[in-house]
């Protein structure tokens, strides 16, 4: 194998800072030079471990799903852990739906980072594709929500009368825009997180349709799709009896990152309540998952680890499940240890977490999932 010497890296040096004036920084490097970027929380410890390990910070992602299944929320959701993970940088909402209140996002990532969120109401697909492009080249945002796809009118159907058809019009319009996020979402290190709707097979063989065309599926290295599972919690809110919760099951269709066709569930909070919270249940997968993996030790009533606080004979461990996760709930830091170590050893149990099935199968719900841990007779 031949050495490369001084006098020829010289010159490939010299190449490549001519073609960085002519072309840009982000656009030419040396191969060694290629940066590689950590993942990032979903929100959930579930669908971290069933995509690889958390969502990747400069590519496409697809989550499909019908009506009420958490997309938005699980977009939502995403963002915050992004702001949190990349605080100098700042995020863009592209509601081409029009449906996004201030109140929703504010309970779902905070007030104070809604100060580094840029909302934007297009009027067509094409309008969103050239806001996007705009925002994004800037370096200055690490992450998008593309509400929806499957919402997005065309130019062609806005300038045309009703009964002027539209064959083909959203497919075109959301290819021109794949192709161009796809390069910019690496380029400028932002993570594109599109949501999209799911079509009902007129054909009867029971496929997943989704809108948009070949080249969104093409572009994303990542495509998940949600179910609204059978688990629910009902709590009575202002004397009246409601649906506070309820289990989310997400399939992986695609996936360039790690084993595709795993399904994992997890607990959503929609109503805020003293008792549950809001959003993922993120206590419920600690302690869960947690056990599971054996991280958190279990005897009866007894839960085990060296951070809880040690009893009169120097064991580190607590009675009741109650107790515990109020403990943890009162220290972040062991709450982000123990997921830590949930996530290391996650992969031993990766069966009962996300079991893998046909990419291509109806969702099918996983066994065992009954109500949150946090219900229990100690509680």
């Amino acid at each position: 194998m031949s050495v490369t010497t001084k006098k020829q890296l010289a010159v490939l040096i010299k190449i490549k800072d001519s073609l960085r004036e002519q072309f840009g920084d982000e656009s030419i490097m040396m191969a060694s030079e290629i940066p590689v970027r950590p993942m990032i929380s979903s929100g959930s410890l579930a669908l971290d471990f069933a995509i690889g390990g958390g969502m990747p910070t400069d590519r496409i992602v697809e989550v499909a799903g019908a009506e009420g299944t958490g997309k938005t929320s699980l977009g939502l959701l995403t963002m915050q852990q992004f702001l949190d993970a990349q605080p100098d940088r700042g995020a863009l909402i592209l509601d081409v739906e029009h449906k996004l209140s201030s109140d929703w996002v504010e309970q779902l990532i905070g007030a104070e980072r809604m100060e580094r969120v840029i909302l934007a109401w297009p009027d067509t697909a094409e309008q969103a594709t050239d806001i996007y492009t705009k925002a994004v080249t800037t370096g200055q945002i690490s992450f998008v929500l593309f509400d929806s796809i499957a919402g997005a009118p065309t130019q062609r159907v806005t300038q045309k009368s009703a009964e002027v058809g539209n064959v083909g019009g959203n497919a075109l319009a959301i290819t021109r825009f794949a192709q161009l996020a796809s390069i910019a979402s690496q380029k400028y290190n932002v993570l594109t997180f599109v949501i999209n709707q799911v079509r009902d097979d007129m054909e009867g063989f029971h496929r997943v349709i989704t809108p948009g065309g070949r080249a969104l599926k093409h572009a994303c290295v990542l495509r998940i799709q949600l179910k609204k599972g059978k688990g629910k919690v009902d709590e009575e809110v202002n004397g009246e009896k409601i649906q506070v919760g309820y289990t989310v099951v997400g399939k992986v269709v695609k996936n360039q990152q790690a084993s595709e066709g795993r399904t994992a569930w997890w607990w959503f909070f929609k109503t805020r309540t003293d008792k549950w919270g809001f959003g993922v249940d993120r206590m419920d997968e600690i302690v869960r998952l947690g056990t599971l993996t054996k991280v958190i030790a279990t005897s009866g009533g007894w839960y085990t680890h060296p951070l809880l606080p040690a009893d009169k004979t120097g064991a580190h461990k607590i009675q009741g499940l109650a107790r515990l996760t109020e403990y943890i709930k009162a220290h972040p830091e062991i709450h982000a240890e123990l997921a830590t170590e949930v996530m290391s050893k996650i992969g031993e149990v990766a069966a009962q977490v996300a079991p893998i099935s046909d990419p291509e199968a109806p969702i099918e719900e996983p066994e065992g999932i009954g109500t949150p841990l946090l219900v229990g007779e100690d509680s």
